[in-house]
């Protein structure tokens, strides 16, 4: 015969009966104490779980500090200690220890006490080390200021007229060509005026200021400069031939002549040996020539930074991002920290070493004008503390 709900339900209150009347001697059920202990009992339970969950979680993710022969360890005062075959060595910083032991290791926590009981080396490292916080790629610019900037995409400048001390300068991209003084006035352009220091950034080429005296060709073509047209063509005799000007080669070829422009035909001064004229000056039919009001030059030529100085007169020797910029030059690898201080990198072992994997490919004359922080390199971090002073000397 098949068991009810009813009769299940009777048996159990008839055990619950039953086991109030033997643990505290009273059938009646006017209350269950023995509920609320089961209560009491299954929440303890619980929350005995949960300290012990929340007890293992910490323990992974705050485990108890042990050197358990780590290659940086910090104790709970801050201090760094690298480990090196002798023993551990107290270490200024990150930076020092990755030159050290060549490798961007991390630091790993430890204690005093733990520190105590391995054998003690001499301090190490350099004092003054640029952060190891790597800043985003930038385009690289020097101003006339003096001001070096490390900035998003530029305005490039192709072409502008410029002077210095030296003289009247036309500027085509990263290279610049001597020209008669009055040039930016016969290009209908104002000209820049700039240090001697800015000028040599940009290659030097060949002066473009026309030759005078004989050419050693016939009569009319027997003087340098002598300008001739053949329809709306234009030529100038030079010594040892003839050459077409187009362009601004045009402009300062009529402004130099040394009398009118001959008319000829065209045939006639295609015969007569050829030669180039003005080779440094733009040929292209339109030209646009821009004078920036503080004139900056990166690793193609003149640009417009983003952020630039307001003047000449700004004073401040870097404009960049935050973090420590990577730079590989001619000269070797190069940091330059946000404060504007240049740290040259030993090798590329150094480089790596202090966890940098990319860098900006600057030329050495754009981060010449900032201040040089000295070396980064594994032998002078180990010859134990460098003093700022003691690198710049």
């Amino acid at each position: 015969m098949r068991t009810t709900g009813l009769q299940v339900s009777g048996y159990n209150f008839l055990l619950r009966r039953l086991e109030l009347a033997l643990v505290i001697g009273d059938p009646r059920m006017a209350h269950d104490p023995l509920r609320s202990q089961r209560r009491a009992l299954i929440v303890g339970v619980l929350v005995a779980l949960l300290i012990c969950g929340g007890a293992v979680m910490m323990a992974l993710l705050r485990p108890a500090p042990s050197l358990n022969g780590a290659e940086l360890a910090q104790d709970e005062k801050g201090t760094l200690h690298v480990r090196l075959e002798d023993g551990y060595h107290p270490v200024t910083n990150v930076a020092s220890a990755r030159l050290i032991l060549g490798q961007p290791v991390e630091v790993k926590k430890a204690t005093s006490g733990q520190l105590a009981k391995m054998p003690l080396g001499v301090p190490m490292g350099i004092s003054d080390v640029p952060g190891l916080a790597p800043a985003p790629s930038q385009q690289w610019a020097v101003c006339d200021s003096g001001t070096v900037i490390a900035g998003p995409q530029a305005r490039k400048i192709d072409n502008a007229v410029l002077t210095s001390p030296s003289g009247t300068w036309l500027i085509h991209r990263d290279s610049r060509t001597l020209v008669p003084p009055g040039t930016g006035r016969a290009l209908g352009v104002q000209p820049g005026e700039v240090s001697e220091e800015f000028i040599e950034q940009f290659q030097r080429r060949a002066d473009s200021i026309l030759p005078t005296g004989p050419t050693g060709l016939p009569a009319p073509y027997d003087v340098s400069g002598r300008v001739f047209t053949a329809g709306e063509r234009m030529f100038v005799a030079v010594p040892g031939g003839v050459g077409e000007v187009r362009g601004a080669q045009r402009v300062l070829a009529e402004w130099n002549a040394p009398d009118v422009a001959l008319e000829q035909a065209l045939s006639v001064l295609l015969a007569l040996p050829s030669a180039e004229v003005l080779p440094h000056v733009p040929a292209a039919a339109e030209v646009k020539w821009q004078t920036p009001a503080v004139p900056c030059v990166g690793r193609e030529g003149l640009v417009v930074p983003a952020q630039r100085p307001q003047d000449n007169r700004d004073q401040r020797t870097y404009l960049g991002p935050r973090g420590t910029a990577a730079v590989l030059t001619e000269r070797g690898y190069v940091l330059v920290s946000e404060h504007g201080l240049r740290y040259t990198v030993g090798s590329a072992k150094d480089f790596a070493a202090l966890g940098f994997t990319s860098y900006d490919e600057v030329p050495w004359r754009i981060l010449a004008p900032l201040p040089d922080a000295g070396a980064l390199n594994g032998s002078r971090a180990r010859a134990g503390v460098v003093p700022a002073q003691s690198q710049q000397q």
